[in-house]
Parts: structure tokens; sequence; C-alpha cells
């Protein structure tokens, strides 16, 4: 299999920025409230001066390609011993050359305001001055005060590759017995690249007789049918093309003026460094397993019973910010060993009961990364820069998820394509992985780990009091997290007439859990909360009919609200998502044995992605609020 995928995208910000900034970058202290409503624990309304504006504007160019390579192999030794081989390769290679944001400012407004008063999940926002008109906004250079216009070209790849060989071996020994043994090899490796420019924050002054005017344009439309009245749809964003001609951006050189330096570099740059990482995962696996097929009482009884023994080593590669660049290699080893039981019972005809216990574990996501760098790779990034200052720590010793399981179900096959079905299931989650965001200030980044944060690097644009925001990885205890589910299916087959074309499809969900997180990143301290990204109810309902020219569905889906982030980040307790009922529709009609027409409705119900921060009781502050409407799609398919 073979292919590619070629890509540009557009994205234009206009935005306040972050009023917390340090004092340096231009916030904190700089920032006046005017007037303000407070409802609910919730600052709802808010006027401010000293208020500092960008628009921001960024381009990318992407491009994938991908190549994978399968051979499975079969052979019977006898009657009885059977083998079965596999191997496969698969190798993407993604390219991002051309990653460029630049920015329009304009610093110190006076009445800048928001109301969330009217509609708690789409303020009216007043930016106090006409943001559609190019002589408000400013190009600041590097001899202006903060916040200076930026210009960040950021190129990057990443290439992996994934491997893998498996072999089995089962025997007959019986015609109710069979034993089965296997092999797994499996390797994953993942290389990334990133280039910078040294300081972004460095720009040239604009030539003489060149304004805003010239290397801007104007977006229009933003926001039809759901911003309130009152906010903004339109205003000056930089223009890309424009402002790359004139300063020529991508030449990778020093062009000789003041803030004209556009050499772009990697690991000697400690603004680009988190970005060149390696990883290399191989695992081993070997497992016996026993099937059986048998009557117990007259009645059948089948089940497998094995073990699985696991082992993973992992070495990760990167560049730590601080040190001039140093090279740092981590490695981590472990072995699981995993057991599993799996039992069914048919005691009257039709009628299921089954029950399974297995140790599972599922290790770290190698593609899971942190503000520059991947949580495995053992480096720190620092970033003392821009409207906020971060730091990363990378922990190649993470632990897998491990979790011991017991499932439980009764199922009744009462009529054909029936079901109605309970199952019952426990999960004692013995080690779970948690990012970590906390602020804290510089030096108390050094005494948590003086050789990544040495007290000699927040000389120039930072101080040791100066804070940064810290998020690592860690692993926790975890927690237990138990349910049911009840599921239940039925054509209509015993309606008259076309009636006996309907059926129905019914599950509902309950969860509970209760999972140990902790509370800063020396874990000294813990909360107790559900497990993240997951809802404590659920259900699915489908209507469907179908026969031999028309077929026909109607789906509900039903999530209750769950939390994404314990703790929350910037001081709140937790962050979370709302409840949604999403409406979906299909039907498909055959005009002739090779002409079908379809039709599909998705989000009849015009649900919203609406995301929180709060308090985990009464507070839920909107912090992502996406409204995409209603979909319908027409189509038509031919076959030959």
């Amino acid at each position: 299999l073979y292919s590619s995928l070629d890509a540009t995208r557009q994205e234009d910000f206009l935005e306040a920025l972050s009023f917390s900034r340090n004092a340096a970058a231009g916030g904190q202290t700089q920032v006046i409230v005017r007037d303000a409503a407070v409802e609910n624990n919730m600052l709802v309304y808010g006027v401010f001066d000293n208020v500092d504006v960008r628009s921001e504007s960024r381009y990318d160019e992407l491009s994938t390609e991908y190549l994978q390579i399968s051979l499975t192999a079969e052979h019977d030794w006898t009657d009885q011993l059977h083998s079965r081989f596999y191997y496969g390769r698969a190798e993407s290679n993604f390219e991002n050359p051309i990653q460029t944001t630049v920015t329009l400012d304009r610093s110190n407004i006076q009445g800048y305001s928001w109301d969330f008063r009217g509609n708690p999940n789409a303020p009216v926002i007043n930016y106090g001055f006409d943001v559609a008109n190019p002589a408000n906004w400013e190009w600041r250079p590097s001899t202006a005060a903060v916040p200076r216009s930026e210009i960040r070209i950021r190129p990057n790849g990443v290439d992996t590759v994934f491997e893998s060989f498996q072999t089995d071996i089962s025997y007959d020994a019986s015609d109710w017995l069979t034993f089965s043994a296997g092999l797994n090899w499996k390797s994953y490796t993942s290389d990334s690249y990133e280039f910078r420019r040294a300081d972004e924050t460095v720009v040239p002054v604009l030539p003489g007789g060149v304004t805003v005017a010239d290397i801007s344009t104007g977006l229009t439309g933003f926001g039809n049918n759901l911003i309130p009245s009152g906010t903004a749809t339109g205003w000056v964003r930089p223009d890309l093309g424009a402002i790359a001609d004139l300063f020529n951006i991508y030449c990778n050189c020093n062009t000789g003026v003041p803030g004209g330096d556009f050499t772009l570099t990697s690991i000697t740059n400690g603004n680009a460094r988190g970005g060149n990482r390696s990883i290399k995962e191989d695992d081993l696996a070997a497992y016996v397993q026993a099937d059986w097929d048998v009557d117990v009482f007259g009645r059948p009884f089948r089940g497998n019973i094995g073990v699985r023994q696991v082992s993973t080593t992992l070495t990760a590669t990167g560049y730590s910010s601080t040190g001039g660049g140093t090279l740092v290699t981590g490695e981590n080893q472990y072995d699981n060993t995993l057991p599993s039981l799996n039992l069914s019972y048919e005691p009257i005809d039709d009628l299921i009961i089954r029950f399974g216990a297995a140790s599972v574990m599922a290790r770290p996501q190698i593609g899971n990364t942190l503000a520059g760098t991947n949580y495995l790779v053992p480096t720190t990034s620092l970033a003392a820069s821009g409207p906020n200052y971060t730091a990363t720590i990378g922990n190649v010793k993470l632990q897998p998820f491990e979790a011991t399981t017991y499932d439980f179900s009764i199922e009744w096959y009462f009529a054909r394509e029936s079901l109605l079905s309970f199952a019952y299931f426990y999960k004692d989650i013995d080690t779970y992985i948690q990012i970590v965001r906390q602020d804290l200030a510089y030096s108390d980044l050094t005494a948590l780990n003086p050789s990544a944060f040495a007290p000699g690097f927040c000389t120039g644009t930072c101080s040791p009091s100066t804070i940064f925001q810290l998020t690592a990885a860690v692993n926790t205890e975890g927690g237990p997290l138990k349910g049911f589910e009840i599921s239940y299916q039925q054509p209509f087959t015993f309606l008259p007439g076309p009636l006996e074309n309907l059926g129905v499809q019914l599950n509902y969900t309950h969860v509970e859990s209760e999972i140990d997180y902790c509370n800063n990143a020396l874990c000294t301290t813990f909360v107790t909360a559900d497990l993240i990204n997951l809802s404590p109810e659920s259900w699915n309902a489908t209507l469907y009919y179908e026969d031999d020219k028309f077929s026909a569905r109607v789906s509900g889906a039903f999530r209750d609200s769950y939390i994404q982030n314990v703790p929350g980040r910037n001081g709140n307790n937790v962050e979370g998502k709302m409840e949604t009922f999403n409406l979906d529709a299909s039907a498909s009609y055959n005009l002739t044995d090779e002409l079908e027409l379809t039709l599909e409705a998705l989000n009849l119900t015009d649900e919203e992605n609406h995301q929180y921060v709060g308090d985990g009781a009464d507070r839920q502050s909107t912090s992502v609020y996406h409204h995409t409407g209603r979909q319908f799609y027409l189509g038509a398919r031919y076959r030959f």
C-alpha cells in the first residue's frame, strides 16, 4: 500500500495577549481593571486598560508519504499441526517544510472588554479600536517595547518506521482441545527534527514608504450566525506573502539589516532543540494458550486459558535546552506477565454466560508530546521568550498502564438476529500515567531538578522569581473502575406487512471510577476524581428499516459530561467537556441492481463541542466552544 497526502493550512487569530504574562513581557501589573462583574465565582464581564492586542496569521505546507508491505503464510504440517507466519513493515515520512507565523500588534489599548452575561458560551468582545482598519495596527520591530511583532519560521518533520513479525503454531490434541503458542516481535522508531530562528521576536523595521496596509489583508465573515452582535466579524491580518517578499524571510540567511537574521538553526538553537529527538521501542512477546469446547452436564462449555510474557525496551534521545544543547540518552526496560482466562457456558438453548479475567497493560504512547518535546524523551525544554514561559521534563522511566480486569455477562439470543444482554466489568488500575502541570518560579524548578534547570539560565529575559508553567509525565497508583452495560437488539419480523422490515438496537453504559491524581509535580498531595475522558453515563439507540430496495436508519447517541484533565491548567481544579446528544440519519435506495442513491444527515440536533475549566463543583467556565452545525450528504454509488 502506498499513499501520499499534500495539504496547506491557513489559520488566523485575533486575540488579546494574556494578562498573566510576566511583567517583562507586558502583562501582570501593567493591565488595569476598570470594571468587572462576578457571577457564581466567574468573571463574566470586564473592562480593561493597557491591553495588548494581536492579529496573528499562520501558514503551513504539509506532506506525508506512507508505504506499507505485508506478507502472510500459512502451512498445515499435519491434520493436527498448523502454523502461521506474518511480517509487516510500515514507513511514514511527514514534512512540514513551511510553518510560518507572522503577527501585527497594538499595544496598551484602553477599554478592551468582554461580556459573557448575555451568552455564557460566546461573549461580546470589544477590542477598544477598529480592528478592520490597517491604520490602527502596528508593525513593532525589535527597537519597540513589548509586545514586539514576530516572524516564526519552524520547518519540521517526523520519520517513523514500524516493523512486526509474528509466528503462531497450534496443535489439535483432540476434537475438543487445542494448544497454541506464538512469538511476536515489534519495533517502532521515530525521528523528529525542527529548525527555528534564534529569536523570533526580532524583526526588521519597515522600509521607508511601506505601511501596515502594504503588508496586510482583510479577513471578513468570521463567525456568521455564531458570535453575538457587537463582536468583530472581520479584522486586519498579516499578508504572509507580502512580508516574505519584503524581508526575504525564507533565505535562511542574515540579510544584513537589523532584525533581519532569518538563519535557521536546530540543535544549537535553544528554542528548537526540543523538536529534535529519536525514540526506538522494541517489544518481544511469547504466549501459550489452551482452548477447549466440551459439554458439561450436557451443555456447551467453551473457553481458553493462557499467559503472555512481554518484554519492552525503550531508548530515547534528545537535546536539553540547557547546557548548550547536551545530547541526552535514556533507556528503560520492563517485563510483564499477563495471564488471562475466558469462559462461556450455555445452561439452556440461546443463553450464554461469560466470564473473563486478565492482567493487561498498555505502553506509554510514543506519539504523545509535551510543548516541544516528547514526554518519553529524557530531556528538558525551556522557553523563556514570548508571552508565556514554559518548562517541560521528559520521563523515559515511565511504566506502562497496568490493570487487572474482570468481566461477567449474560447473553440471551431470544429470536433470530435478536439479543438481550447484561455485562458487568471491574478494572483495578494499578499503574496510571498522568500529565502534571504546575506554575513554579524558576528557583523552584532549580530545586526540583538542579541539573536540568541550572541556576545560571535565568539571567537575561527572566529571573529566579519568574513563573514558568511546568509540564511533566508521572506514574500514579490509579484506582478502581467498575460499571455495567445493557444491550438490546431485535428485528421486528413479527409485525405485519412492511413493518416487519423495522428493527431496533439499544445499549446503555454506566461507569464509576476513583482515580488518584497528583496535585503537583512532586506528587506530594493527591486528589481523587473520575477517570479522564470517560463519561459516567452513555447510551445509543438506532431505529432502522431495510428491504431489498430501500434502507434507512436514525441513530441517537448520548454522552454524559466528563473530565479531561485533573488538575486543570491555570489554577483550575478540572477541565472537562459538557454532555452531548447527537442524532444522525441515513438512507439508501437501489434504483437498479447497479445504481444506488444515498443520503446522510449528521448532527441533526445541532450539537456543539463545549469544553470548560472549573472547580469541579458549580463553576464551569467555557474554554472551547465549536459550533459546526448540521451536515447533509447526497451521493450515488454505481456497481460495475
